[in-house]
């Protein structure tokens, strides 16, 4: 003899909920990932702004020192290129 037994289901609101929630799960999971990514691509623009930052002081340190030999302590414009000597 066997025993029968009743199927239950959750109700509709519950079963609703449920659905809810995993949609949710998965869209939170997504922008997580979005978010990581974002942050991945940011971390490489900020390596490649230090990057171009060192060089542009080096740049910076050789015109520096170029027309410190050339013209001496002076003032530029840099509008203009104007020289003035600096007292």
């Amino acid at each position: 003899m066997s025993i029968v037994t009743e199927q239950k289901f959750l109700s509709e609101e519950e079963l609703t909920s449920l659905k809810e929630i995993q949609t949710n799960t998965q869209l939170l999971i997504a922008e997580l990932g979005e978010i990581e990514l974002v942050k991945l691509q940011l971390e490489n623009r900020h390596g490649a702004a230090k990057t171009f930052l060192n060089e542009l002081r080096t740049k910076e340190q050789e015109f520096t020192q170029s027309v410190f030999e050339k013209y001496g302590k002076v003032n530029i414009n840099p509008e203009t290129g104007e020289i003035t000597p600096v007292e």
